[in-house]
């Protein structure tokens, strides 16, 4: 997502009303825990080299993977940040999300393919094919400080919303959350990490559908609805400095997702494919997804109005109105879902961290390991090592979650703000134009980033000190100054990141091409193998479709199964059919996996 959470994580009381989860709820989410903790070894059979491991065996269907390039592209911020803003703002959360759609068009259209072809088994891969050695040296090394980062202010994210929305201690849900991703990604890697993104987003999908449908039933239908939302909530492009979200916002917006959710170092999101044409299908899976499902999600909060009226009074969290979807769910929800709703609170976060551990645990093994310290390792030992540091990784993450949630006072806005402007945009920018422009010298990659990092300083750090004001408050005046001190994300991509640009397409003019050299040669090579459509059967072979739907479909028939038996839970009728409602969804998915994996079979068989 585009947006960034406004969360702090000191002096949040625990919510009054947390006295709402049962006993029912709490071995809900237990089992659920239990559940995804044993993909790593359902498909541990799948993984029996690095590549499987790494990289899927490249034989990952659009289905499968679009499912984990959707749930993997947001947290539990959705059900928080985003929905303060559907609460303070009405609308223009929608827009929001629509901006993320424009992305990943781009990708369906032009990245999802050509990054599968490129023929990779990690992103930083693709760094030493463009640019060389020390180049994919350097941008691991920032690759791993920029995961880790966002990766354990994600688990302090998920620890406060439990914390103050249900009364799940802080401590506890880090290490339990840690401590799932490492056990999914340990056994299977990228085959566990992809069919537990698949499951959870079935969770996701199941839970807040039926959250959404229960709150317009107890609000009085869609026509009651629409009527309770503010005049003002209708609106969605503000003018310049009236709100946080302006227009200007917005634009920028959309030049952010094109290059930051099309970059080389979301590769991971694709190279798991069988071919380009499973690449491009599957960022069709979040595409769709984006159109449909805020439309879901964004009811609760805008129904806060008239079923939690109080809202600002109860302090369910540091920010009442991005409490607004966890109220109207503690009004509208059976025990049971309320158990569900959490689960689905930790699938979105899981997601997310699950997919980074497995990446970087790949880049290390196969961008340091491998060709820095050991490059005659057999198979077999970086398998080895791929799970030893995907062990060493997660509990990196989690310590890490667990000293910020102790000691420290800083926002989640403002290390979401700073790891990005900092670190992630420099990154991004030219793994973007590396892919659009050939002709560039070598060292054209690592001095974007520390171009982009020194111009994010001068932006952050220099531009508030009293000497730039005054140079820049009689230049631009006070109005367009203070808008870009306090709208750091406008000011990073209006200004900061076409000068990154800018720098990277400047190197051009330094470029002295010698033919025959290494660099040229690879340069071709990456190029050559951007534009050349895989064959699946002469390059891979070995194909699991079958496979992957039956186990899938036998996973998703188990977690339906599951919460059929919630049923038992002594609720009404109404709730009991809402709990039912719940398991339709997974249900008809393992059904109808199964059903396809029935039918792939016989067509392999009479082929």
């Amino acid at each position: 997502m585009i947006s960034l959470p406004i969360l702090a994580w000191h002096d949040l009381p625990l919510a009054q009303v947390s006295s709402r989860m049962s006993g029912y709820d709490l071995v809900i989410i237990g089992v659920y825990l239990v559940f995804l903790a044993s993909l790593g070894w359902i498909f541990k059979r799948f993984a029996r080299s690095s590549k499987d491991y790494f990289a899927g065996g490249h034989k990952m269907t659009w289905w499968l993977l679009g499912a984990g390039s959707f749930v993997s592209n947001f947290s539990s911020w959705t059900f928080t940040g985003a929905a303060g803003i559907a609460y303070t703002y009405g609308l223009l959360v929608l827009s929001v999300y629509a901006i993320d759609v424009l992305g990943f068009v781009v990708s369906w259209l032009w990245f999802a393919p050509r990054v599968r072809q490129l023929r990779l088994i990690t992103a930083m891969d693709a760094m030493r094919l463009r640019f060389g050695r020390a180049s994919e040296q350097f941008f691991t090394w920032l690759n791993f400080i920029s995961a880790f980062a966002f990766a354990s202010v994600w688990l302090v994210g998920l620890s406060i919303i439990l914390s103050s929305a249900f009364g799940l201690p802080q401590q506890g849900v880090i290490l339990a959350t840690g401590g799932v991703v490492v056990l999914i990604a340990l056994m299977g890697g990228n085959w566990s990490v992809a069919a537990s993104d698949f499951i959870q987003l079935i969770v996701l999908m199941s839970i807040t559908i039926v959250v959404g449908v229960l709150t317009l039933i107890r609000i009085g239908g869609v026509g009651a609805f629409i009527d309770q939302i503010p005049d003002t909530h209708w609106r969605v492009f503000h003018p310049v400095g009236s709100i946080p979200y302006d227009w200007l916002y917005l634009v920028t917006g959309v030049l952010a997702v094109v290059y930051s959710k099309n970059h080389l170092g979301l590769a991971g999101k694709y190279i798991a494919a069988k071919d380009g044409a499973h690449a491009r299908r599957s960022a069709l899976v979040p595409l769709i997804g984006y159109l449909i499902l805020p439309l879901v999600w964004f009811i609760p909060p805008l129904a806060a109005f008239t079923l939690v009226p109080d809202l600002a009074s109860r302090h369910l969290m540091s920010n009442p109105a991005e409490a607004s979807y966890v109220a109207v769910c503690l009004e509208v929800l059976p025990q049971g879902l309320l158990g569900l709703m959490v689960v689905a609170m930790f699938s979105a976060t899981i997601s997310s961290m699950d997919v980074a551990l497995n990446k970087n645990a790949g880049i290390f093994v196969k961008n340091f390991y491998q060709p820095i310290l050991r490059p005659r390792a057999g198979d077999a030992e970086l398998l080895l090592v791929g799970r030893v540091s995907t062990m060493a990784f997660g509990f990196v993450i989690t310590a890490a979650g667990a000293m910020l949630v102790m000691g420290s006072k800083v926002s989640l806005f403002d290390a979401f703000i700073y790891f990005n402007a900092y670190i992630g945009y420099p990154l991004s920018v030219p793994m973007f134009m590396a892919l659009v422009m050939r002709r560039v010298p070598q060292w054209a990659g690592w001095s974007t980033v520390l171009f982009g990092i020194a111009t994010t300083v001068f932006l952050y750090d220099f531009m508030p000190t009293p000497l730039a004001r005054g140079w820049f408050l009689p230049l631009l005046g006070e109005s367009i100054y203070g808008y870009l001190l306090s709208n750091k994300f406008v000011v990073t991509n209006l200004v900061g990141v076409p000068l990154m640009m800018l720098f990277f397409w400047s190197t051009q003019f330094f470029h002295r091409p010698q033919p025959g050299s290494a660099y040229e040669r690879d340069t071709a090579e990456f190029f050559r193998r951007l534009n050349t459509p895989v064959d699946f059967e002469k390059e891979v072979g070995g194909d699991n479709t079958a496979d992957q739907a039956r186990v899938l479909g036998r996973l998703a028939l188990a977690y339906g199964g599951f919460i059929v038996l919630l049923v038992l839970i002594p609720n009404s009728l109404f709730d009991r059919l809402s709990i039912l409602a719940c398991a339709l969804l997974p249900l008809a998915v393992g059904w109808g996996l199964l059903a396809y994996a029935r039918r792939v079979s016989r067509l392999r068989a009479s082929s």
